[in-house]
């Protein structure tokens, strides 16, 4: 094996997960959403309401991405965008009751994804793997 490839890898893995999620979307009837909306919903699945500088904070992702993807899942009525009312530079996300209906299905996705990405680990392996790409900075 060569350690050259770690970032090869990484992103093979990354691509490989991103068509589980596609594939398993699909078997669900679940159209117009893409893998790169799972942290945003995950994000409103745990919270009543975030505004457009928190999620980008907590996921980690620009505000001009965040708003191309959010713009999508508003327009399939799966989040909705509310102006503050006290302060209307801010726009507050939650999730329309189509959005919340999701919610069991990302978990079950997410818990099927977890599976086959752990299937040839013990639980020690688990948290080494881990630990060890909690060191990775870039």
């Amino acid at each position: 094996m060569n350690e050259n490839n770690i970032l090869a890898a990484i992103g093979r893995i990354h691509r490989r997960g991103n068509k589980f999620i596609e594939r398993e979307l699909k078997k669900h009837n679940i159209h117009g959403i893409a893998p790169s909306h799972g942290d945003i919903l995950f994000q409103l699945f745990a919270r009543e309401d975030i505004t457009m500088n928190q999620l980008s904070c907590s996921i980690d992702k620009d505000k001009s991405t965040i708003t191309a993807l959010v713009d999508k899942l508003v327009r399939f009525d799966y989040v909705k965008r509310e102006q503050d009312p006290l302060d209307g530079r801010i726009h507050r996300l939650s999730l329309t009751p189509k959005g919340r209906e999701l919610q069991p299905i990302f978990e079950e996705v997410s818990e099927r994804l977890l599976d086959a990405v752990y299937a040839e680990f013990v639980p020690e392996e688990k948290q080494q793997l881990l630990a060890l790409l909690e060191k990775i900075k870039l």
